[in-house]
């Protein structure tokens, strides 16, 4: 989801639902904190990116339309700097133990 939010700037449904159905098991196989990471802040950031985008359809050049623009970008600027989030939170998972 994040890779198709950054490649294409839009959090199409299809991919939210595929991020949705593969964390489901992260408090199982992680943490909760992981797990409610995943599917609280994550998954939730891309449906409001996708509510705004849907708003954006048929509202002319103005202040609302700006004002939708802007909040999009602080959500895909927000989505860019989960790369570091991401990294911070799963590498205790990730590391190898002698």
């Amino acid at each position: 989801m994040l890779a198709s939010i950054m490649t294409s700037g839009k959090a199409k449904d299809e991919e939210a639902f595929k991020f949705l159905s593969a964390t489901r098991e992260a408090k199982w196989l992680l943490n909760n904190e992981v797990a409610t990471y995943l599917e609280k802040e994550l998954y939730h950031k891309a449906i409001d990116l996708q509510t705004l985008q849907a708003a954006l359809e048929g509202v002319p050049v103005g202040e609302e339309r700006s004002a939708n623009v802007k909040k999009q970008a602080e959500i895909k600027k927000w989505f860019i700097a989960q790369y570091e989030v991401l990294d911070e939170k799963f590498s205790p998972f990730l590391e190898l133990q002698h």
